[in-house]
């Protein structure tokens, strides 16, 4: 017996699946056209073997470290369902002289992590390591300090203030991303581990409804 949860999910799951009907299906034409930055609610994607349903699309827009001017640079993060398992997955791309993506496989919290000597870190431990331009330790893998940046999060009409801190794994093709969101009474810190993708990876293979017109 399954729990309602379970159900629930196999519900919204199986609803979904419903509605791929077979002559909504994108032709290998269209399916070789259409990249990450053609994506838009409702559409379907394969990658890595998995299926995924774009249930939400928001961006991140580099700003000033005061936040008083925005700049040319985006980061535009989709958030999808698993048809298969019913988690929810995120992935983001951005364009840095070429189209870059990634999938966020694990979020995480500071007792996980180390300086390079093994001592425990937080947030009041970022500016230093940025000034130092040091490490951080996950599950025994060292993450180099790769940038930092002030960026706006703009999600379903409303706007948030977050600081980035990135560090790069290139022995293990892994990003480590911390977070830091600036809430007026409290400042909440959300740390991720995720890896690039090819976009060739991905593949649609059916365009929701309101994006028709673009396939």
């Amino acid at each position: 017996m399954i729990s309602v949860s379970e159900q629930k999910s196999f519900d919204q799951r199986f609803s979904l699946i419903r509605t791929l009907a077979p002559d909504k299906v994108l032709s290998q034409e269209e399916q070789a056209r259409l990249t990450i930055m053609d994506a838009g609610v409702g559409d379907c994607f394969t990658c890595f073997g998995s299926t995924y349903f774009i249930q939400e699309i928001n961006k991140y827009q580099e700003a000033s470290e005061d936040y008083s001017k925005l700049k040319d640079y985006f980061v535009t993060e989709l958030t999808c369902l698993c048809l298969e398992t019913g988690a929810v997955g995120h992935f983001e791309w951005e364009i840095d002289d070429e189209l870059e993506m990634s999938i966020t496989l694990d979020q995480t919290k500071f007792k996980q992590l180390t300086d390079d000597e093994g001592q425990p870190i937080d947030g009041d431990d970022l500016d230093q390591i940025v000034e130092d331009e040091d490490s951080i330790v996950y599950a025994g893998d060292s993450f180099d300090y790769d940038d930092d940046w002030a960026a706006v999060y703009r999600r379903n009409g409303k706007e948030e203030q977050v600081y980035m801190y990135e560090f790069v794994n290139d022995r293990a093709s892994l990003f480590l991303t911390i977070e830091e969101w600036q809430d007026p009474d409290k400042d909440e810190y959300r740390i991720y581990i995720s890896k690039p993708v090819n976009p060739l990876e991905l593949i649609f293979i059916f365009r929701g409804e309101a994006n028709d017109e673009r396939a």
